[in-house]
């Protein structure tokens, strides 16, 4: 409900943007603040400084910056002086700008304040969380081990992304999931959504390597959202006549201004109650929420530990919105339950806390087993002693406010398997209508958004598997042939060079990754040596089939993941790219230090170039933020206008 009504209040002010309903409103938070700043510093007739700026429309799964405005240019004066941004409203979107023409005048209230206001934003981010019911059992000598697999596309694709997944649970036909899965709520946007669940048969580590599918549900994130809890039956085309389970799927609206904050756990028993007749008990830890709807949703499940009645959990770390989504004095609930290998777990105890408790330092819970709590004798059944902390990580957009430098570079694929670029067939093939071929498409539509992220617009562009004038075939050359510098201008500069190179580099082969990753690498490397996270590279590679290096490109991602890099590999034509979607690490299998990693076909989007940029750069920001926390880099907290 309280989605909907989000929703609709926004779509109302859309046509309005401009003029917020809150403006003037004693309803609005920050009425009594603006009110004071504008008594104190501003001018009558107030005017709106000018402001140039450019507006990135972007989505992820693991950090949401959908809709953010970076200021590029003030034009500023010396005569006008120059007073602080306030948002309205709260909404950091939203923003005043405020100059004085002559700083002499008696500072009067003017009610008539400009507003410079973006259009509303329509989206927010929710956390989809799962249970099933009545699954089929399709293992012989136990139960199902369920899984939920969350997909998504975008409208005008046929392909289905993973968006993410809930953990596995052994031996469960009801199961309860305690990971859940975050995505960006479009209101404007019909998102189509798929839930698949499958019982898990093999994996390596995390990565499932066999199962089988247990059904589906395809609907909209719309109808989740709408419904505030969907239940509904799974299918399974190749099992229609059979009962294939249910499907819960709970959402819940993040809470603002929480983005980023995390909570560390340390926890450990003491004197747990007893439960097992041969031994003493293998407790383990599941933390839920009480949602607004009375319900309660798992958000952690902790390790087993067997045979101890005063065990020591592993620390982990959950989003501070995971755990109260919208109040502090939300109840967060700690049970407790004793694993059983051939039988559902013990219940052991429970205990209730707040995160508002749990900020004031409340650190110790009695569990308590309701039935016993009516005996004379009944105290509890232990006690959970734990440590909370929280702390902030970075977003992306502090980064790169506090002056982190994205560097493109483009590498180009010059292997004879992209035939003859004189032939309308070739992949490089220039029309004479000067319409762009796949690798130009590729070059423009992801070098556009990257960009006006670097600060001074020069592009290193190399290509590699040619066949040279001096007869080398070289897997690193420089298409400007400077290789003292070989940055062009700007994103034209890199179509201009690409063009003129096939007047002297020949294609060739075989195809090699590594020279050009170790190129890059070595940029990065040496990038370093300044202020720590001034730059981060991103490295566009065009290539249109099968790497003959792959051991070697290995071993150069895997010190890329150490470095700050991220890479972005575009599959043009129709060639088997399956060494391609190896490398995109997601499931961690490569063994690198962070995923750097991210894989596209470009016929998925060779109608909508901008949904190319938008999946080639879906992941950059979350690979950035890791990439500086691992390291310990701290985002540079900078003034916003210039003083």
């Amino acid at each position: 409900m309280r989605l909907k009504q989000k929703a609709k209040g926004l779509f109302s002010s859309a046509t309005g943007a401009a003029r917020l309903r809150t403006q003037n409103s004693k309803q609005d938070p920050n009425y009594n603040f603006w009110r004071q700043v504008h008594a104190n510093s501003c001018p009558p007739r107030a005017t709106v400084q000018q402001l140039l700026c450019q507006r990135i429309v972007s989505s992820y799964t693991n950090e949401s910056i959908n809709r953010m405005i970076v200021m590029s240019q003030f034009n500023r004066r010396q005569d006008r002086s120059v007073f602080p941004l306030c948002s309205v409203s709260g909404d950091p979107k939203v923003i005043r700008v405020v100059t004085q023409s002559n700083p002499h005048e008696k500072n009067t209230l003017e009610p008539n304040m400009t507003t410079f206001a973006p259009p509303a934003d329509l989206t927010t981010r929710v956390e989809l969380s799962f249970s099933c019911s009545h699954l089929p059992n399709l293992d012989v000598l136990s139960k199902s081990d369920p899984q939920v697999v969350v997909y998504a596309k975008d409208t005008g694709v046929d392909t289905w992304s993973v968006i993410g997944r809930t953990e596995i649970i052994q031996d469960n036909l009801n199961p309860r999931f305690a990971r859940p899965v975050s995505i960006v709520y479009r209101f404007e946007e019909l998102q189509h959504i798929r839930f698949d669940v499958i019982d898990v048969d093999a994996t390596q580590g995390e990565v499932v390597t066999k199962f089988d599918s247990i059904g589906h549900l395809i609907t909209t994130l719309g109808e989740v959202v709408g419904n505030g809890e969907l239940t509904k039956p799974l299918t399974n085309p190749h099992h229609s006549g059979r009962n294939n389970g249910t499907i819960h799927v709970k959402a819940v609206e993040m809470a603002k201004g929480l983005e980023g904050y995390m909570a560390r756990f340390e926890m450990r028993g003491v004197n747990l109650v007893k439960k097992d007749f041969f031994g003493k008990s293998d407790p383990y830890i599941v933390i839920e929420r009480q949602d607004p709807s009375g319900s309660t949703t798992p958000v952690h499940k902790t390790e087993i530990i067997k045979n101890n009645l005063n065990p020591v959990w592993h620390p982990f770390e959950l989003p501070v919105s995971r755990l109260a989504p919208t109040s502090l004095d939300s109840p967060i609930i700690i049970r407790c339950y004793d694993w059983d290998a051939y039988g559902s777990p013990d219940f052991m105890g429970e205990a209730s806390t707040t995160l508002g408790k749990l900020r004031k330092g409340e650190k110790s819970f009695q569990l308590i087993e309701p039935k016993k709590v009516s005996k004379k004798s009944y105290t509890n059944s232990g006690t959970i002693e734990l440590t909370y902390k929280e702390y902030k990580n970075p977003s992306f957009l502090e980064y790169i406010i506090g002056g982190t430098e994205i560097s493109l570079v483009v590498a180009v694929d010059f292997t004879g398997s992209n035939g003859d670029p004189r032939s309308p067939t070739s992949l490089h093939y220039f029309s004479p209508d000067g319409s762009l071929n796949q690798y130009g498409k590729a070059i423009r539509s992801v070098g556009d958004v990257c960009a006006p992220y670097d600060h001074d617009g020069n592009i290193p562009v190399f290509g590699f598997g040619a066949a040279l004038q001096d007869g080398s075939t070289s897997h690193c050359f420089e298409l400007n042939r400077n290789p003292a510098n070989p940055e062009v201008r700007g994103i034209d500069g890199v179509l201009q060079v690409y063009r003129d190179s096939f007047s002297w580099a020949a294609l060739s082969g075989p195809t090699h990754f590594s020279p050009v990753l170790d190129r890059v690498n070595w940029f990065a490397q040496n990038s370093m040596g300044g202020r720590p996270g001034s730059k981060y590279f991103v490295l566009l590679i065009i290539t249109d089939g099968v790497i003959n290096d792959y051991q070697a490109t290995v071993k150069s991602l895997r010190a890329s993941a150490n470095l700050p890099v991220s890479v972005i590999i575009v599959g043009v034509g129709n060639a088997d790219f399956a060494s391609m979607e190896n490398l995109d690490d997601d499931d961690g299998k490569l063994g690198l230090s962070r995923d750097c990693v991210q894989f596209v076909p470009f016929n998925k989007f060779s109608s909508r170039p901008d949904l190319l940029a938008k999946e080639t750069l879906a992941e950059v920001p979350t690979q950035l933020v890791k990439f500086m926390t691992m390291n310990k880099i701290e985002a540079r907290t900078v003034g916003v206008l210039p003083q």
